[in-house]
């Protein structure tokens, strides 16, 4: 007895979890594919061990109708009344229901209605070839077009080599396991059936109990010849496509598995003048092709025979007949014979030598008018072609000769240019011919050993994806900043050291792939990338990376590849998602900044940075959590906002500089902070909420402080090693008490100062003390300057928009320095106060809109009066 469930084992695990039968609402599954990969087979072993678990069960409507409800209704004419019999009979029960081979909406809703139509706990696999039909129009992803809230889809996936050896020999020879004699001839049979199990099960079954000779026989005819019940399977697939579609499917067939999809789809958008993906999707959706890692078409051997045999085949289709010719041997001896015709569209073009550097003349392409794909290996062009390549779209040239003996190639309507090979130099002769294709999309410059710098680009400006792979290359030509169309671009490179600043005018490039070994600095230019979604820069030495004000939305997991980068800089609100833990392996990273991104936190491997000493989390407002930080950390800038409490930071024992910003939803819990015993500068600005009681003498390095000053208990004692401090959001009397023991404090700043008045006290003791600065105070109309302050020598005031006159001005005999900016009601000094202070060096009058006059100025002091208009100069 055969096994039926070979090979389906662990598919049917993963089928099992997402019905997921324990679960109480309605749900789909569909398990798609190609012809003959297994899907029915599954469903049936699936159905097999959970039938019992249902009370009714549904494979097909006719069978429901007749058998289940009892009623002689074979006629299925009757569709709209057998729905609602359906509907009817089955309300609020738990069902299962298996569709087999489905191909269109109306099946499904034929069959099996609506979800609401059944009860909690219902099932309903479907298999099918084609999932176009299940999902909604223009959906990348497959987005189910059904009512259900719970739909999924299986991809069933290739035979592996011991579940399709397994089968095959059941089915060949009636056992599990091949004769010593066998298994050579068994590994052969199995790789030209590509592992499908429709083919095996064919096939095995027709040599059982056959000697080796007929095994060899249809060995040798299954290299040349797909067997017919396999090829009557498939074909149904490809018959359903439309005429493109058939043309793609052909074109992938014979020469683009393995090719760049992105790639392709610029090519058949030129061929066939619309976009074209949405044909590549429904391709992949009927289970004719995949897309696999690195955005490659893949097609499975016996769908890929398929399409070689219909191009090959003598039959109705005259127009198919030999229009592609993938091998080399073949297309040669088709051009040189001058056998080509209008029906030829693509030729894999080799020479009999690898080392013959044929000649081909333009009379052996005359006939071939429709040629729009020509990929060949070494070989020239001579004569004139005038003409001739004029619906040619892909031109693949691989060893391309140093002298390019063509005239008139003609290449205007080209979309893609591949070159390779060690004659192509940035003054090779073919430049001047090919680069005049000005609706190219796609340029490749694939290992070029003596193309040390690019030719221009300022005649494709047109083009859309640039590819470089060039070892040698050292220069890229600035002209590379006309390219206003680019969206990708990628250079490989072991000598490029400097990018052109011109890069930065590529504002539609998205993906930019630098794998430059000597590349250390991008141009600042970088920045400019508006439209940058991807930027990947591994086996680069690069050292500083700058990204700021870009719209790169994640940082690629490639980025813990920089072993030489020094300084990161992300400063962009696009940043979003996971910041990958791949980033702990910068091993030489000391600059960190992530300001102004949207990402939910840090990855614990961040502690690995055993080299960092600055990270910048400013205004990154998602962030709920931070880890544990290298212990390097000198300085560290983040925003408070979605924090709940402030880290404990008595591991950071270097660090010296700590910026917190922004406001929580409950009062900050700040302890963690006064263990941070190295810190000499702080800012804490939490808005208008107030702080907890804070006696931050502790911090005993302290020397430039910026705190929030909502409420005076806020701060209790502050360290006398302070010798800068400022004071914001001031609305409370200020407690001078506070100041007592700063003997090292030189300025202070008072900014968004919200009372009417304000007084100065206890500065008296204060030796050091030398410079006060207030900023932005609204309510504030007289300033007292109290001899506590004589001593000051700078003084500088702005946007006090009330403020008429300031007091004792003549008692800061010391005074060097004084501004006033953006104080419009102030009309003028007083003389007698200007003339006493003989030491004032400088007087700054900036947008003061009242001032009229200045007068008693000190002969030695430089006055400067900017943007106030009613200053009268004479005066």
């Amino acid at each position: 007895m055969f096994d039926h469930s070979v090979g389906i084992k662990d598919q049917m695990d993963e089928i099992m979890e997402q019905l997921d039968l324990v679960a109480f609402d309605v749900r789909f599954i569909a398990i798609h594919g190609m012809g003959g990969i297994g899907k029915t087979t599954l469903a049936k072993a699936v159905f097999r061990q959970i039938s019992p678990q249902f009370s009714d069960i549904i494979n097909l409507q006719k069978k429901l109708l007749s058998d289940v409800l009892k009623l002689s209704c074979i006629n299925l004419s009757f569709i709209d009344e057998g729905a609602h019999l359906i509907k009817t009979r089955f309300h609020g029960k738990k069902v299962l229901i298996v569709l087999d081979d489905i191909n269109n909406r109306d099946q499904i809703m034929r069959l099996v209605g609506k979800p609401n139509w059944y009860g909690e706990g219902t099932r309903i696999i479907i298999t099918t070839r084609n999932i176009e039909f299940l999902v909604k129009e223009g959906e990348d992803h497959n987005a189910p077009i059904l009512d259900a809230t719970h739909f999924s889809f299986y991809t069933m996936p290739e035979m592996n080599w011991d579940d399709a050896l397994q089968l095959f020999c059941e089915r060949a020879l009636g056992c599990a396991k091949p004769p010593a004699d066998y298994i050579d001839i068994l590994e052969k049979v199995i790789n030209a059936l590509g592992k499908l199990p429709l083919a095996l099960n064919v096939v095995g079954s027709t040599l059982r109990g056959k000697c080796q000779s007929t095994w060899k026989s249809v060995l040798s005819k299954l290299k040349k010849v797909m067997n017919e019940d396999v090829k009557k399977k498939l074909m149904i697939s490809y018959e359903a496509l439309d005429p493109n579609q058939q043309q793609i499917y052909l074109d992938i067939a014979c020469f683009f598995i393995n090719q760049e999809k992105t790639t392709a789809i610029k090519y058949w958008d030129a061929v066939f003048g619309y976009p074209t993906e949405i044909e590549v999707n429904i391709l992949t959706r009927m289970s004719l092709i995949k897309i696999i890692d690195y955005d490659e078409l893949w097609m499975h051997d016996q769908l890929r025979d398929l399409g070689r045999d219909i191009v090959h085949r003598e039959s109705c289709n005259i127009h198919l007949r030999g229009s592609r010719l993938w091998l080399p041997k073949d297309a040669f001896h088709l051009v040189q014979r001058k056998k080509g015709t209008k029906n030829i569209v693509a030729l894999n073009l080799g020479t009999p030598e690898l080392d013959a550097m044929y000649r081909f003349k333009h009379k052996e392409f005359a006939r071939m008018v429709n040629l729009r794909f020509l990929q060949l290996d070494h070989g020239n062009f001579q004569g004139d072609f005038k003409d001739h390549f004029s619906e040619l779209r892909w031109l693949s040239w691989r060893n391309c000769p140093s002298k390019f003996l063509a005239a008139n190639f003609g290449l205007e309507n080209l979309a893609v240019l591949e070159l390779s090979g060690i004659n192509i130099t940035k003054d090779w002769g073919g430049w001047r011919q090919i680069m005049v294709a000005k609706q190219l999309k796609v340029l490749k410059l694939l290992d070029c050993p003596l193309l040390r710098k690019t030719p221009k680009f300022s005649t494709i400006s047109k083009l859309e994806r640039l590819i470089l792979r060039c070892n040698q290359l050292g220069k890229i030509d600035k002209s590379i900043g006309v390219l206003q169309h680019l969206d990708y671009l990628e250079i490989f490179s072991q000598e490029l050291s400097v990018l052109p600043h011109s890069i930065g005018n590529l504002v539609n490039v998205k993906h930019l792939i630098l794998s430059c070994w000597e590349l250390q600095k991008l141009p600042n230019s970088i920045g400019q990338l508006e439209s940058l979604l991807e930027l990947n820069v591994r086996h680069t030495s690069l050292k500083a990376l700058n990204l700021d004000h870009s719209r790169i939305s994640e940082l690629p997991k490639t980025i813990g590849t920089l072993e030489n980068l020094e300084e990161l800089s992300a400063s962009c609100e696009h940043l979003e998602g996971e910041i990958p833990i791949e980033i702990g392996a910068l091993s030489s990273l000391k600059i960190l900044d992530l300001s102004s991104g949207c990402f939910s936190g840090l990855p614990t491997t961040i502690n690995r940075l055993t080299n960092l000493q600055k990270l910048n989390l400013w205004d990154c407002r998602s962030i709920q959590q931070l880890p544990e930080l290298p212990k390097s950390l000198k300085s560290l800038s983040f925003s408070l906002d979605s924090l709940t409490t402030i880290p404990d930071f008595s591991n950071l024992t270097n660090l010296v500089h700590l910026d917190i910003i922004g406001t929580t939803v409950q009062e900050p819990n700040i302890e963690g902070l006064l263990r941070a015993s190295a810190l000499r500068k702080l800012t804490l600005w939490v808005g208008k909420m107030t702080l907890p009681p804070t006696d931050l003498s502790s911090l005993s390095q302290l020397q430039e402080l910026s705190v929030s000053y909502a409420n005076p208990r806020s701060l209790i004692r502050l360290p006398s090693s302070l010798q800068r401090l400022t004071l914001v959001d001031v609305q409370s009397p200020i407690d001078w008490s506070l100041f007592s023991n700063l003997e090292n404090l030189s300025r202070l700043i008072i900014e968004r100062y919200s009372l009417g008045e304000i007084r100065f006290d206890g500065f008296g003791k204060l030796q050091n003390f030398n410079e006060l600065m207030i900023f932005d105070c609204p309510l504030l109309k007289t300033l007292p300057i109290l001899p506590c302050l004589k001593k000051i020598q700078h003084l500088y005031l702005r946007q006090f928009p009330h403020l008429i006159e300031i007091h004792g001005l003549r008692e800061l005999k010391s005074l060097r320095t004084l501004w006033i900016w953006n104080c419009n009601s102030i009309k003028s000094l007083n003389e007698f106060d200007l003339s006493n202070l003989q030491n004032l060096k400088r007087l700054d009058f900036n947008r003061c809109e009242s001032v009229k006059s200045m007068l008693g100025v000190p002969k030695s002091c430089e006055l400067t009066i900017s943007h106030c208009p009613r200053f009268n100069k004479d005066g």
